[in-house]
């Protein structure tokens, strides 16, 4: 979700045969979320309900993914030790990388590789971490709703979910978004290389002479841009290989954003992830269901199937 609406899928089936069951969106008034994060419990919890009774939603159960600067996301390498033994280590060492105090954050991690040096064997670990108070806000909207939140998971992660299983090249980037937040992403060989997320409100750009907010699609293309230019840059700074694709994922506007992206000089791409995904009742009031717009939702409910 962002300031502007809420997006949800339901999936039934399972992992490797899901079916999309449900899906709706609902538009949200000013004020009730910002940049990401919950500003009023109550109003949420009704749009929320609104939102699951009128879309045909059976179950209460809840895949929530959450995208805001109270999401941390760090790239860390800790030496190989018997998968029985990675969640301690982690958890021992996750202070080094994270530049909150930890007993204010709810910490878990990905293993998205292994690497061998001269030193020995090392795993490639993404450490997420998201501020329990920001959590908690959402938690308690979604029980207002009669809903549970069954798994939280970073809007990030699940774009970067939604690009894999649809991207080929061995090293692309991802500009993700929505109304609120850009998610940027780099890709090797299949693996997380690089991921960071960018308020549009932090840049100049995102407001006008007066002061106010000028959400147009041509600035928001042009933060998406600058910012995506600074990624990739930060990345060959890293590693000796090129970034051989960038792929769009999101809303509002993607098609008009592509075309920017073009005349700034990139072969950009819309990622087309999940259109092999069968939709169920989809000739009853759904001709408008685009996969692209409900790409991070997908991925949260999918991994909700093997939870």
């Amino acid at each position: 979700m962002d300031s502007k609406e809420i997006r949800a899928v339901e999936i039934t089936g399972s992992v490797r045969q899901p079916v999309i069951s449900a899906w709706g969106r609902m538009s949200l008034p000013e004020g009730i979320v910002k940049d990401g994060r919950v500003m009023n419990v109550e109003s949420l919890s009704l749009y929320l309900d609104k939102l699951i009774s009128q879309n045909g939603f059976k179950s209460r159960d809840v895949m929530l993914g959450i995208s805001n600067q109270d999401v941390i996301i760090r790239f860390a390498s800790f030496p190989k030790v018997p998968e029985d033994k990675i969640r301690n280590m982690v958890m021992f060492q996750a202070q080094e990388y994270i530049p909150v105090p930890l007993e204010e954050l709810q910490l878990d991690y990905v293993v998205a590789g292994e690497k061998q040096n001269e030193d020995g064997a090392f795993l490639n670990i993404i450490l997420v971490g998201a501020r329990k108070k920001m959590l908690h806000d959402f938690i308690n909207a979604f029980s207002g709703a009669k809903l549970t939140v069954k798994e939280i998971d970073s809007v990030t992660m699940a774009i970067g979910r939604a690009a894999l299983c649809s991207i080929k090249e061995d090293v692309y980037a991802v500009a993700g978004f929505n109304h609120d937040i850009a998610n940027l992403m780099v890709f090797n060989k299949g693996v997380f290389s690089m991921a960071r997320s960018v308020p549009f409100s932090q840049s100049v750009a995102w407001k006008n002479e007066n002061g106010n907010y000028s959400k147009t699609t041509s600035v928001m293309a042009d933060i998406l841009i600058s910012e995506l230019r600074s990624s990739i840059g930060y990345y060959r700074m890293q590693s000796e290989d090129s970034v051989e694709g960038v792929y769009l994922i999101g809303l509002p506007d993607i098609r008009a954003i592509l075309e920017k992206f073009r005349d700034a000089g990139y072969e950009a791409k819309i990622a087309q992830p999940y259109l092999d995904i069968p939709v169920r009742n989809k000739s009853s009031g759904l001709g408008n269901f685009s996969t692209n717009d409900y790409s991070a939702a997908i991925s949260l409910a999918i991994r909700g199937l093997g939870v």
